[in-house]
């Protein structure tokens, strides 16, 4: 499955270099830095990421903000090209879905529903005794 970040300045970059950490290289990761290049509209590398679709395989696109324009861009995009679109980038939900050798739609849905509890304010777990996790 070839995999899009796509995000408002920067972030999709530095949550791909911070997967490669965790997970090592990802070679059918790619981003999208949106308002970089006063050059190059949004449109224009929206249509360039969807042209560079593998025929037969899937696409799956992670933006970072429900509403923003770089995920209305791909909202618009939805009706005439055959992805899968999710917003909220996060690295637990990245990692989720990253280390399925080959996610499906199902399984990018398992990993929304799953990453929904990952948000969280820490301090509430030490009043109540829990454990914060492992280290990576």
């Amino acid at each position: 499955m070839q995999v899009v970040l796509a995000s408002h300045g920067r972030l999709a970059e530095g949550m791909k270099d911070t997967l490669g950490i965790i997970l090592g290289e990802l070679p059918d990761l790619t981003t999208l830095c949106a308002y970089v290049d006063p050059d190059i509209t949004l449109a224009q590398q929206v249509k360039d990421v969807l042209a560079r679709k593998v025929p037969g395989e899937e696409m799956l696109v992670v933006t970072d903000l429900f509403g923003g324009s770089v995920n209305n861009e791909f909202m618009a995009a939805l009706a005439e090209n055959n992805f899968t679109l999710v917003c909220g980038m996060n690295m637990p939900l990245l990692v989720e879905i990253l280390s399925d050798a080959n996610p499906d739609l199902a399984a990018v849905r398992a990993a929304v529903d799953s990453c929904r509890d990952s948000i969280m304010v820490c301090n509430d777990l030490l009043d109540v005794g829990q454990d914060c996790g492992e280290d990576f």
